[in-house]
């Protein structure tokens, strides 16, 4: 391409304008941007100026696209709703999302572009590779690709984790070179440059008065039972890798969600840097820097989910730079990184008007279910002793349960008298008069709680004394003085001999590395 050139391209699926900024930091000309949400939309149309209706690009009739011989760029990201893991557990409408793709390829195949990059979750790189094979749903489109590759953000300068799909037709090669003269940025880059004085953009370096920060207002800290359980889900899942909690603010931060509560596996929770053993999630400001949108650029949502939800979905604007600097075969030598960048997004005439943040719940259906494991007993692989409540009859019932096996085939083992009478009879007095000891100290507080007592605590209709938290918190204090006062040296062979009869389905190296856990 001739450099003195001025390229246009087109934005399918645009969202809030991430591809749009790359464009705009990159020099090249938006010719037309195409988005169905309103909120999203409007966020484009504010931060840039213009007036684009809400689009179905499913129906977008060929007539409304620009003249194809003016577009050398065509970029995107459809939709990831059914193709992410976080929906349904991976069991999105694979189809459903298949119609978007089509759609995008068929209008990358009329509009010839010379070059142009889709943007999507990791799992379609797997997906496009399958259905471009002859006999695929996508099959006619496979000579448009010469590109389909899974990126990490971080590598881009963005202070973000985010593994992406990139596919298309674009320079590879000098594309992934970019990589190595980009800096590192951090969630602690983040959060420092908001608390300067004045304000200050960690990626691209710019500052902002005060008084013209937006979104960046901090919710009420976590409750000790949401932070409870945010730990829990981060450090101890059952089944999932274990993440950080808080974060690590000495790395790039883990990847920005579209959903996020105040208790879940995704949320991002860091320990408030002014107020050390508080606990919150990032901001919308926080969160926008951390995909790498200007510290001036404005988000037009109705709540706070709105925000967060059209943040999650765009592509980091930075990293759309750097794919279209591929497409203008900029060389590595010429590269600009983040902060020599010489556009500088302009503040919008109208600033987005300020929402309520998320408030701890008050109070919850009185059959909110609760399903945690016991202090030193889970063990990774879904295995697992796990204090729950069900409902037979309507009514709360609560029990322990042990679990394992793998994630499509969970087992139990009745915790019952035959278990506990054949566990002693391995044991000799000494080891039975420690347990005794141990377990009669323990129903002396434990012997009063009723069901429905915890399950008035757990939806706060209650006296608090009796959560259920601190009733596993003392079962994990149970198993310390019954391990402490166990001789394993009687009994010990029979003991792993009888685990493995237990459990027959299991791995026999997990439980010959967990089987006196187990057994205590």
């Amino acid at each position: 391409m001739q450099k003195s050139k001025k390229h246009k391209a087109v934005d399918l699926y645009s969202g809030i304008g991430g591809w749009t900024l790359g464009m705009k930091m990159s020099g090249v000309e938006n010719l037309a941007s195409f988005e169905w949400w309103t909120d999203a939309n409007r966020t484009h149309n504010m931060n840039f100026g213009t007036d684009h209706e809400e689009v179905d690009i499913r129906s977008l009739e060929k007539s409304k696209l620009p003249n194809p011989q003016d577009v050398d760029l065509v970029v995107g990201s459809p939709p990831c709703t059914q193709f992410s893991f976080a929906n349904k557990g991976g069991n999105g409408d694979l189809d459903d999302g298949l119609l978007d793709i089509k759609r995008f390829l068929e209008v990358v195949k009329h509009l010839a572009p010379k070059y142009w990059a889709m943007e999507n979750v990791p799992r379609v790189s797997k997906i496009l590779e399958k259905e471009l094979l002859p006999g695929g749903k996508l099959e006619q489109y496979s000579k448009l690709f010469t590109v389909n590759m899974v990126v990490n953000s971080a590598d881009y300068g963005v202070p973000q984790n985010r593994k992406r799909m990139i596919a298309g037709n674009f320079p590879e090669k000098l594309f992934c070179s970019y990589a190595k003269k980009m800096p590192r940025k951090t969630l602690n880059d983040v959060l420092n440059g908001l608390c300067s004085n004045p304000p200050k953009d960690a990626v691209y370096g710019h500052g902002i008065k005060h008084e013209l920060l937006t979104d960046n207002s901090y919710e009420a800290f976590l409750s000790p039972e949401e932070e409870r359980m945010n730990r829990e889900a981060k450090t101890f899942h059952p089944v999932y890798n274990k993440m950080s909690f808080p974060e690590d603010l000495g790395r790039p931060a883990r990847t920005i969600t579209a959903t996020c509560t105040r208790v879940s596996r995704e949320s991002l929770v860091i320990e408030d840097p002014k107020e050390k053993g508080k606990f919150r999630r990032l901001s919308v400001r926080e969160r926008g820097i951390a995909q790498s949108f200007p510290i001036s650029y404005q988000f037009y949502g109705n709540s706070i989910s709105s925000k967060n939800k059209m943040i999650g979905n765009a592509i980091p604007p930075l990293l759309a730079y750097y794919i279209i600097q591929s497409m203008l075969e900029r060389p590595l030598d010429e590269l600009l990184h983040s902060q020599e960048i010489p556009y500088r997004h302009p503040m919008p005439r109208e600033l987005p008007k300020q929402v309520s943040t998320d408030l701890p719940g008050k109070a919850y259906p009185k059959k909110r279910r609760f399903r945690y494991a016991v202090p030193h007993l889970r063990f990774g692989s879904g295995m697992r002793f796990e204090l729950s409540n069900t409902f037979p009859n309507g009514l709360p019932k609560w029990s322990i349960k042990f679990f394992f096996g793998n994630s499509k085939d969970i087992k139990t083992v009745d915790l019952d008298q035959h278990t506990l009478r054949k566990s002693l009879s391995l044991l000799n007095a000494k080891s039975i008069n420690a347990i005794c000891k141990a377990t009669l100290e323990f129903h002396s507080k434990a012997h009063q709680i009723k069901d429905k007592d915890l399950q008035d605590a757990w939806t706060r209709r209650g006296d608090r004394c009796s959560h259920p938290f601190a009733l596993i918190d003392e079962l994990g204090l149970l198993y310390e003085k019954i391990e402490e006062g166990i001789d394993m040296t009687y009994g010990i062979s029979m003991a792993r001999d009888w685990i493995q009869q237990l459990l027959k389905s299991c791995s026999n190296a997990k439980i010959n590395k967990f089987y006196k856990e187990i057994f205590v």
